[in-house]
């Protein structure tokens, strides 16, 4: 028997995107007889909220600007938690919206599957390996739209069909090469256990999704397919087909979104970092103007650096620094902000000799503010004032720890 208080439990431990469905189970009178079950439609019962803006993206140490579009879903149950483990996604443009040329590359996109050239995003894209890289459990979970952004977690990744993965973020840019990710991890998110991070816990969603493809104006629509009515997935079968064009119906969620000016947010320069040598240091940022606010995101590259600190970093580690100031500014990132060891001692947030990244994401609308594992409303707010939510990302600097 599944009890609320262990899916609650186990969403706000092990989930990002609290991925799961409020599934309520009775108990039977004993026997070998199957216990009752109570289901629904959590199509019924959960709320999609929708919003696009314009990506900028810089890359090449700042010397490519690129533009792209943006996109920050919520599906929420009233709870706040994640309205389902299992469901198909598909954004559709305006009819000048075209998944043709990357605005990155120059050139034709790559792994967009059947959407190349056409006006809307599908699995055929979500669920390619370059964006959501190598498997990570028994096999890769396919997309779907959860409590705070588009991610490959749905439930059908194993090792037993139904439980619920851990949030994995996605390589972004998609149809681009930027190759970041994006995880939400201490100070301004709490730290994950041995235990947590045994399992592959990597951090938490930052919500957005950008794609580097021309950006038009109009009405862009996300849609939603849940498998109606049931107890468990079990491999269900969502209707519509991701390539087929799906309309309004029980067990499909659909919103739209506009996007009514294509004026981007300033580039974002590439961070600069200092070391104390301890372990942490000093990162350097020009937040641009028109960022209400902006995330540093530090990334330790697992199984690099030296010394018996490097043993608590067999995979990498990611902490982000929040701040709602524009201009020039210096934030601390702490010394000892590392992965736990077994017996729960602290480690170094970056070990000597280890291979690190820092890139940074300003936005136009409270994107931290919107994140679990403190905002479980039903409606966080997604947009900025003009009903958009644009947002701006940095190349990412690239050094060895001293």
């Amino acid at each position: 028997m599944i009890s609320r208080h262990h899916i609650v439990f186990s969403a706000a431990a092990l989930s990002a995107g609290a991925l799961l469905i409020a599934a309520l189970s009775a108990c039977g009178n004993g026997g070998a007889s199957e216990p009752p079950q109570t289901s629904y439609d959590p199509a019924a019962t959960s709320r999609l909220q929708f919003a696009v803006g314009v990506a900028t993206i810089a890359s090449n140490n700042g010397q490519k600007i690129a533009f792209g579009l943006n996109e920050v879903e919520t599906l929420r149950q009233s709870d706040g938690l994640s309205g389902t483990l299992y469901n198909v996604p598909m954004i559709i443009g305006p009819t000048s919206f075209d998944v043709l040329i990357s605005t990155q590359t120059g050139n034709q996109v790559v792994a967009a599957g059947n959407d190349l050239g056409t006006n809307h995003i599908t699995w055929g894209t979500l669920n390619q390996e370059l964006w959501t890289g190598p498997p990570r459990q028994q096999k890769e979970p396919s997309t779907g739209a959860f409590g705070y952004g588009l991610c490959p977690c749905n439930s059908d990744g194993g090792p037993i069909n139904g439980t619920s993965p851990l949030f994995t973020a996605y390589n972004l840019p998609i149809y681009g090469n930027n190759e970041q990710l994006w995880y939400g991890g201490p100070p301004a998110f709490p730290a994950a256990g041995p235990s947590v991070r045994a399992l592959g816990w990597l951090g938490y969603s930052l919500g957005f999704t950008d794609f580097a493809v021309q950006p038009v104006i109009g009405t862009y629509h996300l849609y939603a397919a849940v498998p109606p009515a049931y107890d468990t997935p079990q491999n269900p079968t969502p209707s519509p087909n991701p390539n087929g064009t799906p309309t309004p119906a029980p067990g499909i969620l659909a919103q739209g979104a506009q996007l009514t000016t294509l004026a981007p947010l300033p580039v974002f320069d590439t961070p600069s970092f200092s070391p104390d040598k301890k372990g942490g240091g000093t990162i350097a940022l020009v937040v641009p103007a028109g960022v209400s606010e902006a995330m540093a995101v530090v990334r330790a590259i697992g199984g690099s650096g030296h010394g018996i600190c490097v043993q608590s970093h067999e995979s990498d580690a990611f902490y982000t620094v929040v701040t709602h100031q524009a201009g020039t500014q210096k934030l601390a990132l702490a010394d000892d902000l590392g992965p736990l060891t077994q017996s729960g001692q602290k480690t170094a947030t970056i070990c000597s000799k280890q291979s690190y990244q820092i890139f940074a994401a300003g936005a136009d609308y409270p994107a931290y503010e919107a994140s679990y594992p403190e905002n479980l409303s039903q409606f966080p707010l997604i947009k900025a004032p003009n009903g958009q939510a644009d947002v701006t990302t940095s190349d990412a600097l690239r050094a060895e720890y001293p």
